[in-house]
């Protein structure tokens, strides 16, 4: 190792991954982090405070690295370490200088203790080694980074996994906020049982990768239902013996929708889909979150004034009322297809509601609109046990967590942006959920600290969302924060709309290009191929003796194409002239049919976005029909 020297004398905590740019590959690793949160003991959180990126193929970028972080002075070295004479030249930026402001910047978080991609609910019983494999992939903001080495990793022995995975150097990232305050006995409505020790509060907010990005250049939704600014909140209460868990979620209406930057009153929403071409877009959407979450209810924060938001609106409710998940069967009562409603919304005109005197106090008046399904939905809840098991002929004391009560539905919040209104709202949400917890545990009433806690909590996690869509922190952070607002509020959300102007104007073209290097989305970007020696001979043995282990046989392949032209007529036909030729008898019924269908609907926009299958499940029907009538005419399988 003499002919190597040490780069940076920081201790690395993980590394995010690989990245190339500009065909030279870079390793990120984490170099300075700070604990946050601590969901419970041996559950904590970092956040990323600094990150380097060291290129692995040349020596070039080395310099760059300050005095600080560089032990050996690099004044005298040239890019390959030797000595140089006269005076260097002015350095270039760093390639990955953009990716490490990104990363540094206070947004990103990880455990090593926990998969922290996942809610309290959804990772109970889980193991506490962190598989990097098993995260949900739309929530982690490395995904592309960290691909190469968990590719590497699958290739490994059971034995080297855990290995690996005990190291804990594979980082898994998030973004968005996670925060923890201690709540003293004095101020907790849920005293320690057994310790005497504070409870615990956290807050965390996980921002969806699938569609990320700026405020007005990541808008509404994708052909795949992932929306832009998706962010799921969860709070966390845990004492010594119970921990409490409610999600929530924000995100874009999820209709497909543009909006342009410039100044206030030029900032045109475009609706740039119809409502039919929307709409499976818009099930997938709903139906992940069913699946997620189980039932849904819809909090749209929308104006009933603004043209530009009534329109949006408007189309919302098109596809809530036409949503698979709201249908039933005809004979239903009225009563009783509401209660087969998975999928349910209110409109709430957020700046009618706090136009008067008391103005965002009056928000809390949604609480009775919403307050049936927020019972209904319940929440999650794990009460620490111990028992005592007989094992090899001696009595165990085993301690762990038993699920109570698992949260069965979920509140959705859209304002435009998704931030300011959405915020205040979910904060209230947020608490009616743990004063319904409360009440059932019957505990006593929260002190008016324990809700100042909350709010700042809530207000933090707003200000953290909102520099990452918008640049800068919420609007009305101040009335969530102490529960009125004041003069000065106003003034520094005056102050917040300007920033925002001049960021989203000038500043997100660059910071949307960023984001998407990060998540691996730019032309020609090309991902990490990593060298793995042993696998790479394995697979050459295994291809060289390939004659010890398979067998070749002929098969025949029957490949068509039809022309529907848009009609309509002839799937009843008889179509054997054409899948079923005259030829030798060995390929009279071929092994793999493949058949093509072209304009199977008139090629008219409407037709096109549509998207309905019926027609197309209608000749893959005819098609295997005529096969099986040949094939059992021939003495062979069905297809």
């Amino acid at each position: 190792m003499s002919e190597y020297r040490t780069l940076s004398t920081l201790r690395v905590h993980g590394t995010l991954g690989l990245v190339t740019i500009n065909g030279d590959v870079f390793l990120c690793v984490v170099t300075h982090s700070k604990t946050v949160a601590t969901v419970r003991p041996g559950e904590s959180i970092q956040k990323i405070l600094n990150v380097d990126f060291h290129c692995l193929n040349r020596s070039d970028y080395d310099y760059m690295l300050n005095d600080q972080v560089n032990p050996f002075p690099t004044e005298g070295l040239d890019a390959d370490g030797g000595e140089y004479g006269g005076q260097r030249e002015q350095a270039m930026e760093h390639p990955c200088l953009a990716l490490k402001k990104l990363l540094s910047g206070g947004s990103f978080y990880y455990s090593a203790d926990f998969d922290l991609t996942k809610r309290v609910q959804d990772r109970h019983g889980q193991t506490s080694t962190v598989a990097i494999d098993s995260l949900d992939t739309g929530f982690l903001w490395n995904t592309y980074m960290i691909q190469p080495l968990v590719d590497f990793r699958s290739r490994l022995s059971d034995a080297e996994k855990d290995a690996l995975d005990q190291s804990k150097i594979l980082t898994s990232a998030i973004r968005g906020f996670a925060a923890t305050v201690a709540v003293p006995a004095s101020s907790s409505p849920a005293r320690a049982r057994q310790s005497g020790f504070p409870s615990n509060m956290t807050l965390i907010s996980r921002l969806s990768c699938r569609r990320a990005g700026t405020r007005f250049n990541a808008r509404g939704i994708d052909d795949d239902g992932n929306v832009a600014n998706f962010v799921e909140t969860e709070t966390i209460f845990c004492t010594d013996y119970l921990c409490f868990s409610y999600v929530q979620c924000r995100g874009s209406v999820p209709i497909f929708w543009e909006q342009a930057s410039g100044l206030p009153g030029q900032q045109k929403i475009s609706i740039t889909r119809s409502a039919p071409a929307t709409q499976p877009a818009f099930d997938k959407h709903f139906e992940a979150l069913e699946k997620a979450y189980g039932d849904v209810f819809v909090v749209n924060l929308l104006s009933d004034e603004k043209p530009q938001e009534v329109s949006i609106t408007r189309q919302y409710l098109y596809h809530i009322g036409n949503s698979r998940l709201n249908q039933h069967d005809d004979s239903c009562s009225e009563a009783e297809a509401e209660d087969h409603e998975h999928l349910k919304h209110i409109n709430y005109d957020f700046h009618a509601q706090t136009r008067g005197p008391n103005g965002y106090e009056a928000a809390s008046g949604i609480k009775r609109l919403i307050q049936d399904s927020a019972t209904a939905f319940e929440y999650f809840m794990s009460e620490a046990m111990s028992d005592t098991i007989e094992h090899d002929g001696r009595r165990v004391s085993v301690t762990g967590q038993n699920v109570v009560l698992n949260q069965a539905g979920v509140f959705r919040s859209n304002c435009l942006d998704c931030l300011d209104r959405t915020n205040l709202i979910q904060t209230i949400i947020s608490q009616m959920a743990l004063e319904i917890f409360l009440r059932q545990q019957g505990e006593g009433n929260p002190t008016s600290d324990f809700w100042a806690r909350h709010g700042t909590l809530w207000a933090d996690c707003g200000d953290a969302l909102s520099k990452i869509y918008a640049g800068t922190g919420a609007l009305k952070s101040s009335f969530t924060r102490s529960g009125k607002m004041s003069f000065a509020g106003m003034l520094a959300d005056a102050r917040k709309s300007a920033q925002r102007l001049y960021i989203n104007n000038f500043e997100d073209k660059g910071r949307q290009n960023t984001i998407d290097m990060l998540l691996g989305r730019l032309i020609g970007q090309m991902p990490v191929h990593l060298y793995d020696p042993i696998n790479d001979y394995v697979t050459a043995e295994l291809s060289r003796r390939a004659i010890e282990y398979t067998n070749q046989e002929q098969i025949s392949i029957f490949v068509g194409t039809f022309n529907l032209n848009g009609k309509t007529n002839g799937i009843h036909d008889d179509l054997s002239s054409w899948l079923c030729p005259e030829l030798d008898m060995s390929l009279r019924c071929p092994q793999i049919v493949a058949i093509a269908f072209q304009e199977i609907v008139e090629l008219d926009v409407q037709q096109i976005m549509a998207t309905d299958p019926h027609r197309r499940q209608m000749w893959e029907e005819s098609v295997r029909q005529q096969l099986n009538e040949n094939a059992q005419r021939l003495g062979s399988e069905e297809y």
